[in-house]
């Protein structure tokens, strides 16, 4: 067999871990990382060092371009902002490429393109990252084991292991992707029944062991595809919760009270300004993670009935900053199951074809080898089981 090229696009955080995870792998691995940042590319070049790395400098928003990246390539994987994520994965259907992308949303959007994958007997594999992605496999595993589902409750956040002013919290991944996050409703389903409360609200504590015994969570918008995969598998309820530091959520409250969320220019001085682009600036300056430590914590309970049995599934993660690699928590959790399923997709291990989810896929016999996979990077995520 020769070399298997795979196509990742987007060179920041999230794409160098997969790119680097891809090409440390397997010695037939050939990465080719694409990106509108020269800086970006450099910096992967600096920390990958290896020659089975091309970087190409380019500009998806030209449909040209674009398209050019895909020709000769196995599996291309998506590690970009999430409003080119749509486009990114049409070009692949239409170039007949497998993908894996990192981002979920738009779930409607996306099986739009499921006929033209299986036509082009395709694997597109969306929401491949850590939440949409090890929430999603985790999940779907446990309502596979149950005979009957009655809760599933994701609890999933990245943090600064060290809280500080302001808000308690270090930007782990893009700005304006977390703001937006902070303005959707957040879908639940209950009973089946799909139903919308406001970003932030339900505050509760949650506690983890030290020094993560006093945080919080509140609802937001992170079911993606499970909203509709999973709707009539589930008699209860599925949501989903953010974990931050304690008293994260009352200062994004004020900051919105105080209007620095709207889009609607205010004249300062003669000069008209959007208050979320001037917010985006200051939080941008004041909350860049840089050298500091970051964090994933993740809790997921799904109950039911197995064998007419009360049972309770429970999966838990603590994923701190690798300090040797230098690589956030954050991406490693979001770029080696992305990294991972390209792999299997190359591998021929993963039999679906189309438009898929992570939990439809790591619903069944390739959720272990996923969980193997994790944990030999260090992504441990235990598994209990309660009757």
């Amino acid at each position: 067999m020769g070399n298997r090229n795979f196509l990742v696009l987007g060179a920041g955080r999230m794409g160098r871990v997969a790119a680097a995870d891809l090409i440390n792998s397997d010695k037939k691995n050939v990465v080719t990382l694409a990106d509108i940042s020269f800086d970006n590319l450099r910096r992967a070049q600096e920390s990958i060092k290896n020659d089975r790395l091309i970087t190409l400098q380019r500009d998806i928003e030209d449909e040209s371009q674009l398209q050019s990246l895909f020709e000769d390539q196995d599996v291309s994987v998506c590690a970009l902002l999430h409003r080119h994520s749509l486009l990114v994965m049409g070009t692949a259907v239409m170039m007949g490429v497998d993908y894996v992308d990192m981002v979920g949303e738009n779930t409607l959007e996306r099986m739009a393109f499921h006929d033209e994958a299986l036509k082009k007997e395709i694997t597109v594999l969306s929401g491949m990252g850590v939440s949409p992605g090890i929430t999603n496999m985790c999940v779907g595993w446990a309502v596979d084991l149950l005979d009957e589902t009655e809760n599933a409750l994701i609890y999933v956040g990245g943090n600064p292991v060290d809280p500080k002013p302001p808000l308690n919290y270090r930007i782990v991944y893009a700005l304006d992707s977390l703001l937006n996050f902070y303005e959707r409703e957040a879908l639940l389903l209950r009973r089946g029944i799909a139903v919308k409360v406001p970003p932030l609200s339900s505050v509760e504590q949650i506690s983890f062991q030290y020094p993560f015994e006093e945080m919080e969570c509140f609802y937001t918008e992170g079911l993606n595809s499970m909203a509709h995969t999973l709707k009539k598998k589930i008699k209860g309820e599925l949501s989903e919760k953010t974990i931050r530091h304690k008293g994260h959520s009352d200062g994004i409250k004020t900051l919105k009270e105080c209007g620095l969320f709207s889009r609607k220019p205010v004249e300062i001085q003669g000069q008209k300004m959007k208050p979320r682009d001037l917010l985006e600036v200051l939080l941008q300056e004041k909350m860049d993670l840089g050298e500091e430590k970051d964090v994933i914590l993740l809790r997921i309970h799904v109950t039911g009935l197995s064998s007419n049995k009360s049972t309770a599934h429970t999966f838990e993660m603590i994923d701190c900053y690798d300090s040797e690699k230098h690589f956030t928590s954050m991406a490693k959790t979001t770029a080696f199951p992305a990294s991972i399923a390209a792999q299997m997709i190359v591998a021929e291990q993963m039999e679906q074809k189309g438009v898929v989810f992570p939990e439809q896929v790591f619903n069944g016999e390739l959720f272990i080898p996923m969980m193997e996979e994790l944990k030999k990077r260090g992504v441990i995520i235990s598994h209990t089981v309660h009757h």
